[in-house]
């Protein structure tokens, strides 16, 4: 499964919801406002960076011992941004995909 796969299947996952907090969420991922902007972007650019390194090189981006690295700090540093305002986006939903894509690509979430 890609990073852009796993984020499409939490879209999908939401709009079966209907919680309000999955409604807003979907809201702004689906069309950011302010500072949902910045987020929703980083997360996407992080997928789109490490399905295009699997595609072109033919492994993880978290097999690469010196890009690995700093992807896996960009994915981190998008977590520690969800401790700040996120406008309509659910953290804990946002954590939980960075989360996954840490894992797939081999890095230790609480590490």
């Amino acid at each position: 499964m890609t990073h852009v796969d796993r984020l499409t299947r939490m879209s999908l996952k939401l709009r079966t919801r209907t919680d309000s907090w999955a409604a807003r969420h979907l809201a702004a991922w689906d069309h950011p406002q302010g500072i949902e902007k910045g987020i929703v972007q980083l997360t996407w650019a992080a997928a789109m960076y490490a399905d295009a390194h699997r595609a072109k090189f033919d492994s993880g981006v978290g097999d690469d011992s010196f890009l690995g690295p700093e992807w896996e700090s960009i994915v981190r540093s998008i977590r520690t941004l969800l401790n700040g305002e996120l406008g309509r986006l659910d953290g804990g939903t946002l954590d939980g995909i960075l989360s996954e894509m840490l894992t797939a690509e081999g890095f230790n979430v609480d590490g």
